[in-house]
């Protein structure tokens, strides 16, 4: 890590000692789920030890090498845990000191049990059926398998109903953070957003300086581009209430580029500023393997991620990255210093599997200087 990020990772560790949570809350919706996160055997040596495929290649060529033909894949369960872009963001800026309201698919009649091991600073409002996703991870990649069965059921009106406006506008008004998340596995997403810009966001309090605002589109490979585009419209609403950010991995850029019909053969710098100049947000971020990008439309800033070669966990990295982001933000770091939380907090849930309080995420940002 070069001499100016350790300097800056100095200034950093000082401003967040500082920092005091208290009066900081957020809203978070509506996506939740239990994951189950799986290894794939490649064999078993003759003294019973096993050997899993450590990149995804390798199983995908497996996979093809098997066309036409019958095969059994054996998946060994490392951890069921709580799941869900929301849910895992929610315990991240909860760990960080956040109080935390979320609306989500958390189990009916009642809360699954599984949910109750979230930060003591969320409150829970569920809505749905939980789904169970099983994701198979790789060192370089994983692959989330999943019914969205409960998903596909929820939508505006049914969140009214079983909530009610005055309580949905007593958890919106008033944060200095709302997040809606995962829009692209929750089948009426736009729906959700448009009722709430229509029946909420004109009638609570918003304070003169504009709240942030979230997005994050998650794997939108499988909806249409009519859908994208809609969505992407509606975000241009939510500006009217909130500072908005729209956070991207490589695979969900490269998707919306296309959607816009934007070319991807450009430097960071232009590929970025090219996305912001679609209207898509106030501050656009991609995430990505070995680097974050961000803009404000002024600033650009890019970073190197604290990359681990042998992850304990993948699944939820992006979302830890995006908590990281968020609270930096809320603490008032710049652009470059809120990359390099976001990778701090990323890299410390990916390295041991939980995701950091603000003196873990202190004591890792030392150990990376």
């Amino acid at each position: 890590m070069g001499r100016k990020i350790t300097d800056e990772i100095h200034l950093i560790v000082s401003i967040l000692r500082q920092k005091e949570m208290n009066g900081i809350h957020a809203f978070l919706g509506f996506d939740a789920c239990i994951d189950n996160i799986v290894r794939v055997v490649k064999e078993k040596e003759e003294d019973k030890d096993i050997v899993y495929y450590t990149n995804s290649r390798q199983f995908g060529e497996f996979l093809v090498s098997r066309e036409n033909k019958s095969c059994g894949i054996e998946l060994r369960t490392k951890i069921s845990k709580i799941g869900g872009n929301m849910v895992i963001t929610a315990n991240a800026l909860g760990n960080l000191g956040i109080k935390i309201d979320s609306i989500g698919t958390f189990g009916l009649p009642e809360i699954q049990p599984i949910f109750r091991s979230i930060s003591a600073n969320c409150s829970l409002y569920t809505v749905g059926e939980t789904i169970i996703t099983s994701a198979l991870e790789f060192n370089d990649a994983k692959v989330m398998m999943f019914d969205p069965g409960p998903y596909d059921k929820l939508d505006w009106t049914g969140i009214k109903n079983l909530l009610g406006i005055d309580l949905i506008k007593q958890l919106i008004s008033g944060k200095q953070l709302v997040a809606f998340l995962n829009w692209s596995e929750i089948e009426n997403s736009s729906d959700i957003w448009q009722g709430i810009l229509d029946e909420i966001l004109p009638s609570i309090l918003i304070s003169e300086a504009l709240p942030y605002f979230i997005v994050d589109f998650s794997d939108c490979s499988r909806r249409s581009t009519k859908d994208i585009l809609f969505a992407i419209s509606l975000l241009g609403q939510f500006r009217n209430y909130f500072r908005v950010i729209v956070s991207l991995n490589q695979n969900e850029a490269e998707i919306i580029l296309e959607t816009l019909g934007l070319a991807d053969d450009k430097s960071d710098e232009d590929l970025i500023k090219m996305l912001f100049r679609a209207g898509l947000a106030d501050e656009l971020v991609i995430h990505r393997t070995n680097d974050a990008l961000a803009y404000d439309g002024i600033n650009f800033e890019k970073c190197c991620t604290f990359f681990c070669k042998e992850p304990t966990v993948l699944t939820g990295g992006g979302d830890n990255f995006n908590a990281g982001f968020c609270f930096a933000r809320i603490c008032d770091l710049d652009l470059l210093h809120s990359l390099i939380v976001a990778n701090a907090v990323s890299g410390y849930y990916v390295r041991t599997g939980t995701s950091p309080d603000q003196e873990n995420l202190i004591g890792f940002l030392k150990e990376m200087m």
